[in-house]
């Protein structure tokens, strides 16, 4: 009985020796995530630049779940945001916090990156610039949010900002991850009839999205994470 006691305290010192030299170690970048600003008009830019700054520095904690709504804030006038596109299944408006889906949509996909689960995640009406279809995550304060769970035993730290043309996201943590993900796609367009009008039409894209896990070079596993499906609209 005397040696199983033994060998459970040397395992459990083990455990806790590894963790507390990880724990110990430089911040590793777990994940990172770039988007790019080309055309993007300036009420936009000074849109995006401000929601990266609030942002910017949120840690997550072990097993907590990150809200973006929460961390940013709401889009509006009264918050500093300044009136930008927003995009509507047929149209564009200009509204106060126009562009920070953008942000949403990048963190989202540096959350995947590192292993995050999804809690809350919505689609725009249709497809964006900066992200390939699936990929976007976009945002309605009040009416959608983004919602990321942190799996891992430490706390993950997000930096965000905009240098040049481009907007990037990183996670950060004391700990590098034991596994490496990647996100695939496959699409499908699919023809559904829209009065003719005169108007081009863009077809319907139906999309699965995927994580890919890996260690060590070899793949773990591929898991369906959702579908996405964006109805045919008119192209203006």
């Amino acid at each position: 009985m005397k040696n199983f006691r033994n060998i459970s305290a040397i395992i459990i010192t083990s455990l806790a020796a590894l963790l507390s030299a990880a724990l110990t170690q430089e911040p590793a970048t777990i994940s990172s995530f770039t988007t790019p600003l080309d055309g993007q008009d300036e009420g936009v830019r000074w849109n995006i630049a401000l929601a990266s700054r609030k942002l910017d520095g949120c840690v997550v904690a072990p097993g907590a779940a990150f809200s973006f709504n929460d961390t940013v804030g709401e889009g509006s006038a009264r918050e500093g945001y300044a009136s930008g596109r927003v995009l509507y299944r047929d149209y564009v408006a200009e509204e106060p916090g126009g562009g920070i889906c953008q942000v949403s949509s990048t963190a989202f996909m540096a959350f995947l990156r590192a292993g995050f689960e999804i809690v809350s995640r919505h689609r725009h009406s249709q497809p964006v610039a900066y992200a390939r279809p699936g990929l976007d995550a976009t945002i309605k304060y009040g009416k959608k949010n983004l919602v990321m769970k942190n799996p891992w035993p430490f706390p993950v730290t997000v930096r965000a900002g905009v240098s040049g043309e481009s907007l990037t996201v990183s996670l950060r943590a004391p700990a590098a991850l034991p596994f490496r993900y990647d996100i695939d796609t496959d699409e499908e367009e699919i023809a559904l009839p829209l009065p003719d009008d005169g108007r081009e039409v863009r077809n319907g894209i139906s999309v699965h999205v995927y994580r890919l896990k890996h260690r060590d070079g070899a793949l773990l596993e591929k898991r369906l994470l959702y579908r996405d499906y964006y109805p045919p609209v008119y192209v203006k």
